[in-house]
């Protein structure tokens, strides 16, 4: 974690050393709940390894997945972080992971007082607003097959990590359509699905 901090942002040492004491490493099973849907983000989780879901659940009970984050990435709801509100989404392990947790209170305590936390705290609210943008984007203007194209485009190795029903959800389609189209897709065959 750190040295990834350090990468991202030029980070030093007694900045790191401030917050350090408030950093615990664990490993947690899959579908562990690390947000809760409707509660307060109270953690920054970075993830060491494993992969994560960020997801919704609509009123019926059916869930659609937001994203999907692996190692090397900090994970958190920014507008629970930010309006100080319940989170809209949960987020949930869909693998052993090894994860740092920090209480977001003492990372909101450390950002007004060093400069490179300030530069953390602002390279990851671009990252989550370029991706969102991003997200946007594909599930605006893109067919189905170009939403899969550039998923496995983004995310190599995920396909074979990830439970297909999880990706279906995430592009929007049915598990049974992206069992019908995956391979036409894989090879760039047009399909009718949009």
């Amino acid at each position: 974690m750190q040295q990834r901090y350090h990468e991202l942002v030029s980070f030093p040492q007694e900045d790191w050393d401030r917050l350090r004491p408030y950093l615990s490493v664990k490993v947690v099973d899959e579908k562990h709940c690390l947000q809760a849907i409707g509660k307060k983000s109270s953690k920054l989780y970075f993830l060491v390894d494993g992969m994560v879901r960020f997801y919704y659940i609509t009123p019926e009970g059916k869930e659609y997945n937001k994203g999907f984050y692996g190692k090397n990435n900090t994970i958190f709801c920014l507008s629970s972080f930010i309006l100080d509100e319940p989170s809209g989404f949960g987020i949930e392990t869909l693998e052993p992971s090894v994860i740092v947790e920090a209480s977001l209170a003492k990372v909101r305590a450390h950002i007004f007082h060093c400069p490179a936390w300030q530069r953390l705290h602002l390279y990851c609210c671009e990252k989550m607003l370029v991706h969102h943008e991003r997200r946007e984007t594909e599930l605006l203007t893109m067919s189905a097959q170009q939403r899969f194209q550039r998923f496995v485009r983004n995310f190599p190795g995920y396909l074979d990590r990830i439970p297909q029903y999880h990706i279906a959800s995430y592009l929007g389609i049915t598990p049974v359509a992206l069992s019908k189209f995956k391979h036409q897709w894989m090879e760039g065959k047009s399909t009718s699905l949009n």
